[in-house]
């Protein structure tokens, strides 16, 4: 019964300490969660696809790791799983900025803190439903949220949506 106890109670911390992590990253780190907030809002499918190669890096670099009989390199896969969780818990905080902003436009305006709470927990709900969460949404949010966080990292910022437009609008106006 112990043992029981022990894991129930371990599942409950972890969902109880996520999103305060989310949030305490947003709280922390504003400008960095911005970006990927910014990334995820405006190009979710550059995320995405920069996020297959990274994704895969690690992926790669720590099964391979892990699988040899040195010290040293056992501890580097470490260190790569490491660095690629922080990647990943970096963009899933911008992430959750991202949902609770959009929550904040559907219920009527809240606190900051109160929408990042909320983003939180409904991106950590999702990922807790099984199957399509645990299959579909993980992975591909995961996948996304890896490449927002490396092109925050850069400082790659997408180009704005109204200089774009204005040059087009002005190469209309120039060549009719």
């Amino acid at each position: 019964m112990a043992d029981v106890y022990t894991v129930v109670y371990t599942l409950v911390g972890i969902l109880l300490s996520l999103p305060a992590l989310l949030v305490a990253l947003n709280l922390l780190l504003p400008n960095l969660t911005g970006r990927v907030h910014i990334r995820l809002s405006q190009t979710p499918g550059r995320s995405f696809f920069l996020g297959i190669p990274i994704t895969a890096a690690f992926l790669l670099w720590i099964a391979i790791t892990l699988n040899v009989n040195n010290g040293v390199v056992k501890g580097m896969g470490f260190i790569g799983a490491l660095v690629g969780m922080g990647l990943g818990t970096l963009g899933a905080a911008g992430m959750s900025r991202l949902l609770g902003e959009r929550l904040q436009r559907i219920s009527g305006p809240t606190s900051e803190l109160s929408g990042l709470v909320r983003g939180a927990l409904v991106y950590e709900f999702a990922c807790l439903f099984p199957i399509v969460g645990w299959f579909l949404f993980v992975p591909l949010v995961g996948i996304m949220v890896m490449g927002a966080a490396v092109f925050a990292l850069l400082g790659w910022l997408p180009r704005p949506a109204i200089a774009n437009q204005a040059t087009a609008v002005s190469q209309q106006q120039a060549s009719g």
